[in-house]
């Protein structure tokens, strides 16, 4: 129901501005501390100093964590559509920045070239374009919109001067005999670092929502929080369990995503600088570069499908930044069909409907469930969608909490 998230590495990019809390030492931002009562792997821990290390980017001001910051559900910690980035600090990204929480169990990405759009599953970023974490963590480092580091031998150059170079050597033992990595090897390691420092650190993964607790029979929702889950399942009403299943079927903490992808028609957002260019259009996922994906029009409009989880606390909206608070996001999807005119503007007393697509293209819009006519959604209805969502957010501090006010 929410395609909320951008891709922070390849559009998406990281802001002029340290997070928080910053430390005093330049080069490495402030971090609270793993909550893990597992000690982190060398290889993880060595991941969280690459993590924090504002070192490795063409500014020497902005580190992963600046895009996606602990304290912020490793998100970014501003409103901005985009991010701001590159060498200079003067490069609008093209997407908004994503929250690195729960993709532990995101799959590669499945599908052939015969494969209809609709069953294509999994990869990383907002239109699939690599399958692991490491890959995902280059990304940003050689964007000159984000980390601009320009090639392998310039990032190559600033890990073997870092104050944790000598952990490479401990966290990667070199064989007998071996010489030490080269440019491109080094740089593989560091991503390797990074995606163990994600998939290890429970920080991106807590599982503690008040409806994790809920799963685990150990609080009960709140009136409201019920008829919210009720109306998020009704295919006549909410119909978010479309794309956004509540459930599991082995018993693993839910996902709240289908992992797939979905053209939302999302209205395009005249604030993103590259969208001055009246011609200039995102069109996901038939542009991830992937050959199964070439001259795959039909797949133009679709971004990947992301959780759920932590919804309430994302500062923008859709791929493009949009949107600005969970209840237009709710609205858009009651009333795209029934109320279009309060989103997309009207020329000549004409609706331009999906006016982010070329009109050649904007029959890949989804028409059927979350969206289409029939749906009867009512302003209660939106009430407890948006009640039960926010018990989707991490860290619940126990059933004697009260529920958010108004989701009683």
């Amino acid at each position: 129901m929410l395609l909320l998230l951008g891709a922070c590495g390849g559009g998406g990019t990281s802001p002029a501005v340290a997070p928080a809390g910053a430390a005093s030492s330049p080069g490495m931002p402030a971090s609270a501390p793993s909550t893990s009562s597992k000690p982190l792997s060398l290889q993880a821990q060595l991941g969280e100093k690459i993590f924090l290390d504002r070192n490795l980017s063409g500014s020497g001001r902005m580190s992963c964590a600046t895009c996606h910051d602990p304290a912020f559900f490793h998100g970014p910690p501003n409103s901005l559509p985009v991010q701001v980035g590159g060498a200079f600090e003067t490069e609008f990204g093209t997407r908004a920045a994503p929250s690195l929480r729960y993709l532990e169990r995101l799959p590669a990405f499945t599908g052939t070239a015969q494969t209809a759009v609709a069953d294509l599953r999994g990869g990383l970023m907002a239109d699939g374009r690599v399958d692991t974490l490491a890959e995902q963590a280059k990304l940003p480092w050689f964007n000159p919109r984000e980390m601009d580091n320009g090639n392998a031998g310039i990032l190559a150059r600033k890990l073997r001067s870092a104050a944790y170079a000598g952990d490479f050597g401990r966290a990667f033992p070199p064989a007998a005999g071996a010489s030490a990595p080269d440019d491109d090897s080094l740089v593989s390691q560091a991503s390797q670092a990074l995606q163990m420092f994600q998939l290890e650190d429970p920080r991106f993964h807590p599982y503690d929502s008040k409806f994790d607790w809920v799963q685990q029979g150990r609080a009960q929702f709140s009136n409201a929080e019920t008829r919210g889950l009720r109306v998020f399942n009704d295919p006549q009403r909410g119909a978010c369990l479309t794309c956004h299943p509540s459930f599991s079927s082995n018993n693993a903490p839910v996902a709240f995503t289908s992992f797939g992808y979905a053209a939302l028609g999302v209205p395009r957002n005249a604030d993103l600088p590259n969208n001055a260019d009246a011609h200039a259009f995102d069109l996901g996922l038939c542009q991830s570069k992937r050959s199964v994906m070439q001259g795959r029009d039909e797949a133009c409009g679709f971004f990947r499908i992301p959780s759920l989880r932590n919804v309430e606390h994302r500062p923008v909206y859709f791929h493009n930044g949009k949107f600005s608070s969970l209840e237009q996001v709710l609205r858009f999807y009651a009333t795209r069909d029934t109320d279009p005119a309060q989103w997309y503007p009207t020329v000549a007393g004409q609706v331009q409907l999906y006016d982010d697509l070329p009109a050649a293209l904007q029959a890949n819009v989804m028409r059927n469930a979350p969206f289409g006519p029939s749906r009867l959604v009512s302003d209660a209805d939106i009430a407890d969608i948006l009640c039960f969502l926010r018990t989707l957010s991490d860290g619940y501090p126990g059933p004697a909490t009260p529920p958010k006010p108004g989701c009683n």
